[in-house]
């Protein structure tokens, strides 16, 4: 978590903030990613997200998903399309 909010504060200092960056800036701002502000760091903290979704991160890839979206799919009873899905309904005349 500590090394995605410095790699959060280095972005953004080399996209403007030389300084620092703002202590808040408008909610709007904060929530559509346009600002940086170090109370969105402290909601993503109050918020639990260790992967900092909400600074702009993208989770982890898990190595273990594809393979249990695989089993589920295997799982899953071979039903019939309903019969209104199997239609022939642009059928030329």
């Amino acid at each position: 978590m500590r090394e995605k909010i410095a790699n959060y504060i280095r972005t953004w200092k080399a996209r403007g903030y030389s300084h620092d960056i703002p202590d808040e800036v408008p909610t709007a701002l904060m929530q559509m990613g346009l600002a940086p502000s170090y109370k969105a760091i402290a909601f993503a903290i109050l918020k639990s997200d260790p992967s900092m979704k909400s600074l702009g991160f993208s989770a982890p890839a898990s190595p273990w998903y594809s393979e249990l979206k695989r089993i589920e799919i295997a799982q899953r009873p071979n039903t019939k399309r309903p019969q209104w899905i199997q239609l022939d309904l642009f059928r030329s005349q």
